[in-house]
């Protein structure tokens, strides 16, 4: 049983350390990344919310408005695609912060007038697409097969690297358990 084991934890030594080497640069990017993401507010990683008096509901424009004129200013003034990824209405603070699909732009509309209060990047998208491996599709390609790819590889070489360590850890010491046993 001893000598199994000892040719196991070889095997596993050598696929632990090739492993490890392939996907040292993934693992990297993916806990800095995340790091990052932890603490996005705090490093002001995205623009800070603006916040009006517009919070009467009854008062607000339409989203079909606010759709409208954050089109019209992303194409127009900005000179970027105004393809909208998503409308985020914060009913407490009074806006409406729209996130462009093919770009890392946000604007910060007032809920009432329509106003544009703030024109940012987010940083944090572009960190999120790094981390979840969607930079590939986001520049390269229409699907997502590849961040379903990365991700899946990742992945199963992040369980792999985690179960073959342990095996590192645990089977020296059950070799030498196994040599003291008379």
């Amino acid at each position: 049983m001893s000598s199994k084991t000892v040719i196991f934890t070889r095997l596993y030594r050598k696929l632990h350390r090739n492993v490890g080497i392939i996907f040292i640069g993934f693992f990297l990017l993916i806990s800095i990344s995340g790091f990052l993401l932890g603490l996005k507010d705090e490093l002001g990683l995205k623009p800070e919310t603006k916040s009006t008096n517009s919070i009467n509901q009854s008062s607000w424009i339409s989203i079909q408005s606010l759709d409208s004129i954050a089109r019209t200013f992303a194409s127009g003034e900005l000179k970027i695609d105004s393809e909208i990824d998503r409308i985020d209405i914060r009913p407490d603070k009074g806006i409406a912060k729209i996130l462009f699909k093919n770009n890392f732009q946000e604007l910060q509309l007032d809920l009432e007038s329509g106003e544009i209060l703030s024109i940012e990047k987010r940083a944090d998208n572009f960190i999120e697409r790094l981390h979840d491996g969607s930079i590939i599709d986001f520049y390269f390609t229409e699907n997502n097969i590849s961040t379903i790819t990365y991700v899946s590889i990742i992945s199963l070489s992040l369980v792999f690297m985690i179960y073959s360590g342990y095996l590192l850890w645990a089977n020296p010491r059950k070799i030498r358990r196994n040599k003291k046993a008379p």
